[in-house]
């Protein structure tokens, strides 16, 4: 079977250009002819059909790995790198549940891109924008679906709590940093995180599946505090009128870390407190933040809820280890994110 999938990727070559695969329209119709070979093994060797696509997922990583073989190690980004990106879709079209394969997908993705924003700015945007912003049209139909096949993709990871090395320029230094699938930075977006990226554009949607599955809420992209950028945004707005979207990313985000990390350093604690409250004294009369989260110790409560997370981060289960936590559904729900 798995010599069907070759010769059928072998065939996509040699039908079009080197950067032929690179239109949307072009991989949809490669897509629908490896859906009618998978149907059709999936029948005649009485297979399920998750397994046969499974196959073709396998047999593409290995495509991709050979014509990477004879070109020297070095993948020129056209036909037979695209082949991945019909694997991708095909790997959540047809809801392949194996991790390792999954995860082996991203692995060879990211081998040649270093990034995985084809997959992050659809969901983040909207499945146009990523051509304004880096050149290439989503495989997706739209918004909502990218935003489900994120989430699938982030619950493969997690399972297999797979690392990427990154290099981002922090303080002069350029060292490789193991990162977590959910935090490689996006390219073309300065380097930013998926999370980062995510407040920039305002999603607070997008913002609470990332930290649900577990991204980290500062993240190690060599920007500033994200809850202070937020602070800031906030207080631009004139006359009161705060953004919706800019007040659900906040609140949200404060959900996430036990306390803010004040600005104003190398200064001492309790002038860097005055400040804080100096600068942003419209916003806590508002009700943004509270005194328990200027640097104080916040409620038994949520620190037990950053506590518990960090763990479950630590062991690649979030968030579908806290269904197993021996806790009262609104407890859980808590932990989750879901309520405040």
């Amino acid at each position: 079977m798995e010599k069907i999938f070759y010769i059928f990727f072998d065939e996509l070559i040699r039908q079009f250009k080197r950067d032929g695969l690179k239109t949307k329209q072009s991989r949809k119709s490669a897509r629908d002819h490896l859906s009618s070979i998978i149907s059709g093994i999936s029948n005649g060797q009485k297979l399920a059909p998750e397994e046969a696509a499974r196959l073709a997922v396998e047999t593409a990583i290995n495509f991709h790995k050979d014509s990477r073989d004879k070109n020297l190690q070095i993948c020129l980004m056209g036909t037979y790198h695209n082949i991945l990106y019909i694997a991708l879709k095909t790997c959540w079209d047809w809801g392949v549940t194996d991790s390792n394969t999954v995860c082996s997908l991203l692995g060879e993705i990211y081998s040649c891109e270093k990034t995985f924003e084809r997959l992050f700015l659809g969901a983040i945007f909207g499945t146009s924008a990523p051509y304004f912003i880096a050149g290439w049209k989503s495989d997706f139909r739209d918004q909502d679906e990218n935003s489900r096949a994120m989430v699938y993709f982030l619950d493969h990871a997690s399972r297999r709590r797979i690392e990427f090395p990154v290099c981002v320029n922090i303080e002069g230094q350029n060292n490789p940093r193991m990162t977590r699938f959910i935090d490689v930075p996006i390219q073309s977006c300065g380097m930013a995180s998926p999370l980062r990226v995510t407040l920039q554009a305002g999603a607070p949607d997008i913002l609470l599946i990332l930290l649900r599955y577990g991204a980290n809420p500062n993240p190690m992209d060599g920007g500033s505090n994200p809850i202070i950028a937020l602070l800031d945004k906030l207080l631009e707005s004139e006359d009161g009128r705060y953004p919706y979207q800019l007040e659900s990313c906040l609140k949200i985000l404060m959900r996430a870390v036990p306390f803010i990390d004040l600005p104003f350093k190398p200064y001492i604690f309790h002038v860097r407190k005055e400040m804080f409250v100096e600068k942003y004294c419209v916003l806590i009369k508002d009700g943004f933040i509270s005194e328990d989260q200027i640097g104080e110790v916040a409620s038994l409560k949520h620190l037990a809820r950053c506590e518990i997370r960090q763990r479950l981060r630590d062991t690649g289960t979030l968030p579908r280890g806290i269904k197993n936590l021996h806790l009262p559904r609104r407890l859980r729900r808590y932990i989750d994110l879901m309520e405040d």
